[in-house]
């Protein structure tokens, strides 16, 4: 059992809050039994697995106070998951699935359900281009309720992405029609959308239609469910 703060494996897990570590080590964080075990299930090797006595998973067993004290959720956690990250080859990525651009989407929380949406819906990789969130910070990983270990993830310009790509812009495209075979949905930031660049590598742009009076746009995420609805369903089905 760990029973000394100073161990290396707690210290690692404090360094891994910060991107700047996760990137130069390649290695993410999990919180949680629920996050341990799908990772487990999708056939990854933590690096570490360190968990309280009476968790129930097989890991190395930490002092709880300890536990708790490298954990970022308030309440703590009985299992804390080091694994490495998982980046998919542009080279790998099949040109006729269906795929999520981000551009500049920078709330980790979005990043995240993002992917979860995109296990759900349409089992697509999500494309992290310049400015995105990175999705294996401590936000996103939660939010994105596991589907970081079973989903591609690759980062790269939007280029590399099968076309249509279809744009998500605000009041001037067309409405969302069911779209079959390879697809690219692009999305941008809440505030300043899709930027010039990808915008013109887009041939298609779609705008979700709200009623008179409403929000005056939707959440990042929730656009995106919308979007990977249209693009999964045979023609003639969906919303």
């Amino acid at each position: 059992m760990i029973t000394s703060k100073n161990n290396e494996k707690l210290k690692l897990v404090r360094k891994l809050g910060q991107k700047k570590h996760r990137e130069r080590l390649g290695l993410f964080v999990t919180e949680g039994e629920d996050l341990a075990r799908a990772g487990l299930a999708a056939g990854h090797d933590p690096y570490a697995l360190l968990v309280h006595p009476d968790c129930g998973i097989e890991g190395e067993t930490v002092e709880p106070d300890l536990l708790a004290g490298v954990s970022s959720l308030s309440s703590g956690s009985r299992a804390i998951g080091i694994w490495p990250e998982i980046w998919t080859d542009p080279e790998e990525v099949a040109s006729d699935g269906k795929f999520l651009f981000l551009d500049a989407v920078t709330d980790p929380g979005n990043v995240g359900t993002i992917i979860r949406t995109a296990d759900a819906l349409v089992g697509g990789t999500t494309v992290l281009g310049p400015g995105a969130a990175d999705p294996y910070s401590p936000i996103a990983v939660r939010a994105s309720m596991g589907s970081v270990f079973t989903q591609p993830l690759l980062k790269s310009p939007v280029a590399v992405t099968p076309a249509p790509r279809i744009a998500l812009v605000l009041g001037d495209g067309e409405k969302p029609g069911p779209m079959e075979g390879p697809a690219t949905i692009c999305l941008g930031s809440e505030r300043e959308g899709l930027s010039p660049g990808v915008l013109k590598e887009c041939e298609v742009r779609w705008t979700i239609p709200q009623r008179s009076g409403g929000a005056q746009s939707l959440n990042v995420a929730a656009a995106a469910a919308i979007a990977c609805e249209r693009i999964s369903s045979p023609a003639g089905q969906g919303l």
